[in-house]
């Protein structure tokens, strides 16, 4: 006991010194040593000595968050020790409620709404995080073309833009300074200054600076931010998480009552009318049935409500690479582009990108087959990316532009934009095809709000009757028995 004791505080006090001059080391190893270290107190049949290994792993993490409290010095393993010990604190905290919950006799209904509740804030935490995230990128890119426009120098600019402020926004701004000032291009600097920066704005600023028009480009992603908070505050029927909340608790109703109403009702028909539940109420139960005992009850959940909510935040929290993409996003592009509906929107969003660039590239004077190039650093549906690399190899191999357009297709569209009849004026009807694509994708994001919307409401309000009807068909039944007696 006394020296699992002793080697124990050494392994601690090795993992703190580590975690504090090394953290990027002890990050990495700290797992492999709290599994050994429970592992040998299973083997020698200790079990009170498992509770090294959280120990190990949470003060390893506190030493590693503590290493570097400047917010700018700050990497990656801090950020991940920190956010460990945030979710062992609200684990924590959680168990602690629902032993509270537990010692009150407060039943199983009780926490489940305050577990809803929390997981309520969860969400609109994120969704702060996120507004906020796009506020600091707004910020960012309008300090940053609001100094290009005046011609000042850029690291001095962006110094006074942050100077007195303690904000995310300041704290980029001096990221991107500290990464000018050693003599990184604006791309890069931003790339690695700001690492949560959108994967679209790093792809234009890098196609941008290879033709030398990073003003156009910083005000091209200005327009396209503005455009996307004018999107989010326009005025939508229902909110999304409305059909989310309404189901959620209907199924808490509805479990609720079949496990403690409706046995009663089938004990009440048995008794006085000898007769069987109405159909559609032994339809619902046959469900709750199968849900509740035939199949792991946490599976449905899983599948309707934590595995929707983890890809959401999955796609929303972390940032593509075009150059690089990862599995999902591979697979989220091909089921867009294939897919009847999601195949316009992501056609449509690409091209928009597409002619953006190509009209900045040729108004610097670029080679056409340099513009092309340039855009295969897009952060675009990557089906339609494929198709652009097809249009580079043709126009190379000496192909007419548009015939090439045409034959890769790229729609009419960028076609006509390169057709011989508008060979003086391809940089302003690349601008025309812009504006229409931008106009367009917003009309049909809204149209597509206001119809599927109100029929999934329609839906959803088809699903409660229903199961409302199933629940009082039973007493109604009851009722007409009682009525029949009284007045034969």
């Amino acid at each position: 006991m006394y020296e699992f004791a002793i080697v124990a505080a050494v392994i601690l006090f090795l993992f703190i010194l580590l975690g504090y001059k090394r953290p990027d080391i002890a990050l990495i190893s700290v797992p492999f040593a709290a599994f050994a270290t429970g592992y040998a107190a299973v083997v020698t049949e200790r079990p009170e000595n498992l509770i090294f290994a959280p120990t190990l792993l949470i003060v390893t993490a506190f030493a590693i968050a503590l290493s570097k409290r400047d917010p700018e010095a700050q990497e990656w393993f801090h950020r991940w020790a920190f956010w460990f010990l945030v979710m062992i604190v609200a684990l924590l905290l959680l168990a602690l409620l629902l032993l509270a919950f537990w010692a009150l006799g407060a039943g199983i209904v009780l926490p489940v709404f305050f577990l809803l509740g929390a997981s309520a804030i969860v969400v609109c935490l994120i969704g702060y995080g996120i507004g906020s995230h796009r506020a600091a990128m707004a910020h960012v890119f309008s300090t940053l073309g609001s100094s290009m426009r005046q011609n000042l120098p850029l690291p001095m600019a962006l110094d006074c833009a942050a100077n007195g402020r303690e904000d995310s926004a300041a704290l980029i701004l001096r990221r991107i300074k500290t990464w000018l000032v050693k003599g990184y291009s604006l791309a890069e600097a931003t790339r690695r200054g700001y690492p949560h920066c959108s994967a679209r704005a790093l792809a234009m600023l890098s196609a941008a600076e290879r033709v030398n028009q990073l003003p156009a480009a910083i005000e091209a992603i200005e327009n396209d931010l503005a455009s996307h908070s004018a999107e989010r505050n326009r005025l939508r029927p229902v909110h999304p998480l409305y059909p989310i909340v309404v189901l959620v608790i209907m199924a808490l109703l509805v479990w609720g009552l079949l496990t403690f109403v409706m046995p009663q009702y089938k004990a009440i028909l048995d008794e006085m009318v000898a007769g069987p539940l109405p159909a559609s109420t032994q339809a619902l139960m046959r469900i709750a049935r199968v849900v509740a005992h035939d199949m792991n009850p946490w599976l449905p959940v899983a599948v309707v409500v934590l595995l929707p909510a983890a890809l959401w935040a999955r796609f929303t929290l972390r940032r593509r690479r075009p150059d690089r993409p990862f599995l999902l996003s591979c697979i989220a592009d091909g089921l867009r582009w294939r897919l009847p509906i999601l195949h316009w929107f992501a056609n449509n969003r690409s091209m928009l990108q597409v002619a953006e660039l190509l009209k900045i590239s040729l108004q610097a004077g670029a080679p056409v087959n340099e513009a092309i190039r340039g855009t295969l650093m897009l952060d675009v549906n990557l089906s339609f990316r494929r198709r652009l690399a097809r249009w580079l190899g043709r126009v190379e191999r000496g192909e007419p532009v548009a015939q090439a357009a045409r034959r890769c297709g790229l729609g009419a569209g960028l076609a006509w934009a390169f057709d011989g009849a508008n060979a003086d004026n391809v940089p302003a009807v690349l601008d025309l095809l812009e504006s229409h694509h931008r106009s367009n994708y917003s009309y049909r994001v809204n149209l597509a709000r206001f119809i599927l919307w109100p029929l999934g409401i329609i839906l959803l309000g088809v699903t409660v009757g229903c199961v409302i009807y199933a629940i009082f068909a039973p007493g109604v039944a009851v009722l007409t028995h009682l009525s029949n007696q009284i007045y034969p």
